[in-house]
């Protein structure tokens, strides 16, 4: 009795200090098992961390969460997920929607927490075979099981297996650049292949697919040869009706089911296709954002921009090259292969065509012509940017001189191309004639040596017709080689350019999170220096201070340096020396979007084609249509809006026609205010606002009641006039003097 008695209050006294522990290291214990599975998200998606780098994310955002629960557990994931390289999507679809999607490179992801013991249950499933699923448990525990649909439901908590349920599913951010280890001083054909072989790394479960599909089909592809040996065979030992019969039957059977694999082959290369073109286009739409502005200075954004119908190029390659191109490799090969069974001799003769064809033909005079045709590439870029420089310059070419150097210019630009393209020529047919040349040798040789094996009795008639078929399949696609090499440099020439894009540097973006308030934000600048990719020094030990919810004019001798001057602090351009700091943290050290979103620069004409509630919303749809209406109201612009026949709906180009600068001026600046951001930078568009718009602009940048602190470049002293200090910007000479004279907007 005693010894019970002991039990229960030893048990008791466990129990107590487990809880206590618990409650201590319960929300670290729930961090650590977030931070586990986003670990595995980013490796599933081929994106390697190292470990010192993920504790200093938790360490970091320690801070701004330190309580996790069902509540902020999105937000969480949101802010953290980019310093991992992924995006994360939530889907919502039932256990028969996933099961075609699954697989280890694209799990779908259970992730449930229980607010009353700060619980983590997470799991993803990995594969799915015949009613059971593959499940790899994250978090506390580890290991993986599989386990039947039935027991799948019951811990989902589902009643049916066609019940709705969220799932998260990751892609890499760049998945094409992210993981590039491509050499500075590599050649850009070299550059070009290795960027195929991540794109094949990325779609290497398709491919192996089309692969497999492709061996099928090409072993099936000899039933010709080897049935043709068979009724030589057959008919010399005597005219017999049935075994003929019989090989036609299976004839039709194997070709029937070779061309079913075909139309598999085909569909399964048509989404690896779609596949491809959304991975590019998805790069390309989250990569320009965020590009340097200082490699973007050397280039011209649209004609940069561009690169992306090369995508198409590259699908179409892609298709030629794993339907044509690979059934002649995999021909060649199983094709070589049965003849080398016949005779050793022919095992060596197809080895030294190989040699002959692969090395010296493919290889070696091809690395000459991949170079050619990116050159080729670059010329057509160069002819389509001009013709756009002609298009986007409409008054000088209307002229008769004008239009005169547009043609000739364009004429010039044309003979380079085909200077450019007759070099590629040359070495392309080449290559071409060495296949046929070599095609023409090795029938003869075949023959000549078929023959004497025969006639040694080393090789019956129907085996050295069946050789003889096979080498003449084999080397009549080799020798039609030539327009898939042509393929392949196509998609050399078409991923060098894409790389362009991707081998851009970004603005890397802090680990620390990045702490907002309900204040108008403080800026300051420390010892600023910038200089340009020539050297050119714009900024030198520039220090000062943009004190909360101040009204800040600028006056400069170089518009440039007003520019330069905005992005600095708007986190566009990363200073050579020095620091921007928003409410004393460093913007380039805290999360890029995060600051971002405090802050809102006007500039040019930034209108998108699309509607104009499209453009003024940009995707915030939690300003309302009555915010949006009283924004416009206050500037004066919503008659102007309410006049056209859609409205709020009405579709603008590019620019914003039909509308004029003034008018994009306008909905710009309501596109800025209903933002409600903390810090407002204004380069030169209240200078193009006739009075009476400028006047109801001033008003509510001006209202006592702003959310914001306020910088304005400025040709206009009576603009200038309204603002609290005037920042004069100056040759080797910076200074922030008070505005004694403030006007009042009346």
């Amino acid at each position: 009795m005693l010894k019970i008695l002991i039990r229960i209050f030893s048990s008791k006294i466990e129990s107590f200090f487990r809880k206590k522990k618990e409650e201590v290291f319960t929300s670290n214990s729930l961090e650590e098992n977030i931070h586990a599975v986003l670990t595995y998200i980013a490796e599933s998606n081929h994106q390697h961390l190292i470990p010192s780098q993920v504790l200093e994310i938790i360490r970091q955002y320690r801070h701004t969460y330190p309580v996790l629960d069902s509540k902020n557990i999105d937000a969480y994931l949101s802010e953290i997920s980019g310093h991992y390289k992924v995006r994360l999507n939530t889907v919502s679809k039932n256990l028969k929607e996933i099961q075609t999607y699954i697989s280890e490179d694209s799990p779908f992801i259970f992730f449930r927490i229980n607010d009353l013991n700060l619980h983590l249950e997470s799991f993803s499933i990995v594969s799915y075979h015949a009613g059971a699923y593959h499940i790899q448990e994250l978090g506390d525990h580890s290991g993986s099981a599989w386990i039947s649909e039935k027991d799948l439901i019951i811990r989902l908590g589902l009643e049916h297996s066609s019940d709705q349920i969220d799932w998260i599913v990751s892609e890499p951010i760049f998945p094409f650049s992210s993981t590039s280890t491509q050499s500075a001083g590599s050649s850009n054909i070299s550059q070009a292949i290795e960027q195929i072989f991540q794109l094949l790394r990325l779609e290497r479960r398709d491919i192996g697919i089309i692969v497999i599909y492709g061996i099928g089909i090409g072993i099936l592809s000899l039933v010709i040869p080897i049935a043709t040996s068979s009724l030589v065979n057959i008919v010399s030992f005597g005219v017999l009706i049935q075994p003929v019969v019989v090989l036609t039957f299976l004839v039709v059977c194997f070709l029937g089911f070779a061309g079913a694999m075909q139309i598999i082959q085909t569909y399964v290369i048509e989404i690896l296709q779609r596949r491809v073109f959304v991975r590019i286009a998805t790069e390309f739409a989250a990569k320009f954002p965020k590009i340097k502005q200082e490699a973007l200075d050397s280039f011209h954004k649209p004609e940069l921009a561009n690169r992306f119908f090369d995508t198409v190029t590259i699908q179409k390659a892609i298709n030629t090259l794993l339907v044509d191109g690979l059934a002649v490799v995999l021909t060649t090969i199983i094709g070589f292969t049965l003849i080398g069974i016949y005779h050793p001799i022919f095992l060596l003769f197809a080895m030294i065509i190989l040699f002959i064809g692969g090395y010296f033909i493919v290889y070696k005079m091809g690395r000459a012509a991949g170079e050619s045709h990116i050159k080729v590439s670059k010329e057509k870029y160069r002819i389509a940017a001009w013709i756009e420089e002609i298009s986007r310059h409409t008054a000088i070419f209307h002229s008769k001189f004008g239009a005169n150097f547009g043609l000739e210019k364009a004429d010039s630009i044309a003979r380079d191309y085909l200077y450019a393209r007759e070099n590629y020529f040359k070495k392309l047919i080449r290559q071409i004639a060495g296949l046929i040349v070599l095609q023409t040798l090795a029938s003869a040789v075949v023959l000549g040596i078929g023959g004497y094996l025969v006639i040694h009795r080393q090789l019956t008639i129907g085996q050295l017709v069946a050789a003889e078929l096979v080498i003449a399949k084999v080397l009549s696609d080799i020798a039609k080689f030539g327009k898939h090499l042509d393929s392949f440099y196509s998609l050399i020439s078409a991923v060098d350019k894409i790389n362009t894009v991707f081998q851009l540097p970004i603005i890397k973006s802090g680990i620390t999170p990045y702490t907002t308030t309900d204040k108008p934000i403080e800026v300051e600048i420390s010892h600023l220096s910038y200089s340009l990719a020539n050297k050119h020094t714009v900024f030198s030990d520039l220090s000062l201070k943009l004190t909360s919810k101040s009204i800040t004019g600028i006056r400069v001798s170089t518009p440039y340096d007003a520019n330069v001057f905005l992005d600095l602090i708007a986190a566009i351009r990363v200073p050579s020396h020095g620091s921007v700091s928003f409410d004393k943290q460093n913007i380039h050290e805290t999360d890029y979007h995060q600051n971002h979103d405090d802050s809102f620069l006007i500039r040019g004409n930034e209108i998108f084609e699309g509607s104009i509630l499209d453009n003024i919303r940009m995707g915030r749809d939690h300003i309302s249509l009555i915010e949006i209406r009283e924004a416009l109201e206050s500037l004066d612009f919503w008659t102007t809006v309410e006049k056209l026949p859609q409205g709020l709906h009405t579709h603008l180009l590019t620019f914003g026609h039909p509308f004029d600068n003034i008018q994009t001026g306008m909905m710009q600046i309501a596109r800025a205010i209903l933002g409600k951001p903390r810090l407002l930078l204004i380069d030169g568009t209240l200078d193009s606002l006739p009075p009476n718009f400028q006047k109801s602009a001033l008003k509510i940048l001006l209202n006592k009641n702003r959310p914001w602190t306020l910088v304005i470049v400025s040709r206009s002293e009576q603009i200038l006039g309204y603002t609290d200090q005037i920042l004069h910007l100056m040759p080797d000479e910076y200074k922030l003097t008070p505005n004694k004279n403030k006007g009042v907007v009346s």
